[in-house]
């Protein structure tokens, strides 16, 4: 994560939530729909979609139940459906240990739409995103958890046809062409990543170091909690059932963002919005609206999870096409850098293949050492600009939120 001039103190929070967008007003009030689409992804990066199609608050109750059902599994049921079993970052990751220095302790499942492979995974006359981010599932025993693959399937064809909807939403927002969004995402061949992740409370601590985890979540710049933009994404959508997710507003202010469906009895600090669904701008979104809709660093604050409890999220990530420069909307050609960090000529699938390389070692040093051995700095690299470029936006909103308190 980059660093910015400023000290690792968090500012005092401010009183500010997340914006809400009202779907069924894009039909029934279109002004005020485009109106709130365009204040929330200016100057948050983020909103909360009410009403959000397909992912009522029924739906969202059974997809977690039968996710929390795998999750409370025994770990051996679980590693059926190991993700190091092959090499396309497909199944289940092991909780990553309290002691690693990192601030979250966190298992998850990584599924996609069902893809026989395009060739063999080290067949280096194909392009590295398409060797990777095509193949099969790696599925838990069905016998054993026999509603989860078809929740699973359904809820990946709910959050398809949901990001090509909000992403048109998005490009008509910005007076742009919808055609321009089709032809970076293609419904019928998606490029997409998308996770179940359980994070653990600060009960997975041994309690002498807990109090060192919350001092890491009282800094800005810590590079031990898991602050990040989505580079690759042009949008993410999320569900989850605690709290615990943290957007910058600006810089060195957070905002809780509330839970869009309850599962459990007890008071939260946050709302609970039921049939909501969190979305957030990417930095492909950043680079093709040139800034006008700016990605924003967020995290998982381990020590906001209800004592006793985890927290269940489900995160959905719309990628472009990988092959070709991004040409801002409305433009003939790609500048040289453009807003988000990009620069003409930049390998994306590269750079989507790399981070998903980087967030899952283990299926790494079996299938892909060489890659990411040659791959990682160029990555890293691209990281940084893109990271830098999200805070210079995040300086210039807390800029415009001071002008107008005053």
């Amino acid at each position: 994560m980059g660093k910015i001039d400023q000290s690792d103190n968090i500012k005092k929070e401010v009183n500010l939530q997340l914006p809400e967008v009202n779907w069924l007003e894009k039909e029934s009030n279109p002004e005020k729909f485009f109106k709130d689409l365009r204040y929330a992804l200016s100057e948050f990066g983020f909103m909360v979609l009410t009403n959000a199609p397909g992912l009522s608050d029924e739906f969202q109750q059974q997809a977690f139940k039968e996710v929390r059902g795998f999750f409370d599994s025994p770990a051996e049921l679980k590693k059926t459906s190991y993700i190091g079993k092959t090499p396309y970052f497909r199944g289940y990751s092991l909780p990553t240990p309290a002691d690693s220095g990192f601030g979250q302790v966190i298992e998850a499942f990584q599924y996609g739409f069902e893809q026989e492979p395009l060739c063999e995974y080290n067949d280096k006359s194909q392009p590295i995103h398409r060797r990777l981010f095509r193949g099969p599932n790696t599925w838990p025993d069905e016998e054993s958890l026999p509603g989860f693959r078809p929740l699973i399937d359904d809820l990946n064809q709910r959050y398809h046809s949901l990001t090509h909807l909000l992403g048109e939403a998005i490009v008509e927002s910005l007076g742009e062409d919808i055609e321009a969004f089709r032809e970076y995402f293609d419904f019928d061949d998606p490029d997409l990543a998308a996770s179940l992740n359980h994070n653990y409370g600060l009960d997975a601590y041994a309690e002498e170091d807990r109090d060192a985890v919350r001092q890491e979540y009282k800094k800005f710049s810590s590079d031990k909690v898991g602050a990040h933009i989505d580079g690759p994404p042009f949008i993410a959508l999320l569900i989850n059932d605690r709290p615990g997710l943290q957007v910058v507003a600006a810089e060195g202010e957070w905002i809780d963002a509330p839970v869009t469906c309850r599962t459990a009895s007890g008071n939260y600090h946050v709302p609970v919005i039921p049939g909501s669904v969190i979305v957030n701008t990417g930095g492909t979104l950043m680079h093709l609206s040139e800034g006008r809709y700016s990605a924003t660093l967020h995290r998982v604050n381990t020590t906001l999870i209800p004592e006793g409890e985890t927290r269940v999220s489900m995160p959905y990530f719309l990628i472009p096409k990988m092959e070709g420069d991004l040409i801002p909307f409305g433009k003939s050609k790609a500048g040289s850098v453009g807003v988000g960090g990009y620069e003409s000529g930049r390998d994306r699938g590269a750079n989507a293949s790399v981070n998903r390389m980087g967030t899952f070692p283990q299926v790494t040093r079996r299938w892909w050492a060489e890659e990411y051995s040659e791959l990682r700095q160029q990555q890293r690299d691209e990281v940084e600009a893109e990271t830098q470029a999200a805070y210079k936006l995040a300086k210039e909103r807390g800029e415009r939120f001071n002008q107008q308190k005053t």
